[in-house]
């Protein structure tokens, strides 16, 4: 499935990256709130998920255990603003596809998107 799931804060990021992916052929959804991603993801079928954790968000970090805990197999790339201890987020990590702190080539995400959803088609 090429349905993507951008949730970002930041209205430009957002719109930049769905306009690559778009160009690449993936349809793209975007949610500015972690709690507008949940619903999506709970409406709708994504192959993946780009989450944008700010530092030290607890409730992102639970945003993201509830996206997990929705579609446990769902491909969920986490970009992170600014500088972050990895302690403050070590508890995602590791449930996480891959992982990028901001700045970021929209090119490196892309990538990741395509091994993500072959990585979820190869799973099942």
């Amino acid at each position: 499935m090429k349905k993507v799931l951008i949730c970002d804060p930041d209205d430009l990021f957002r719109c930049n990256l769905k306009y690559v992916l778009e160009s690449k052929g993936f349809v793209v959804q975007e949610a500015s709130r972690p709690s507008e991603a949940v619903k999506y993801v709970l409406k709708d079928g994504f192959g993946v998920v780009i989450f944008n954790l700010q530092p030290d968000d607890l409730n992102g970090v639970q945003i993201f255990s509830a996206i997990k805990a929705i579609d446990y197999k769902l491909p969920v790339i986490i970009v992170i603003d600014g500088d972050v201890s990895l302690s403050s987020v070590s508890s995602i990590i590791h449930e996480s596809f891959r992982l990028f702190q901001k700045p970021v080539g929209y090119n490196e995400i892309e990538e990741a998107v395509r091994e993500a959803i072959q990585a979820k088609v190869d799973s099942k």
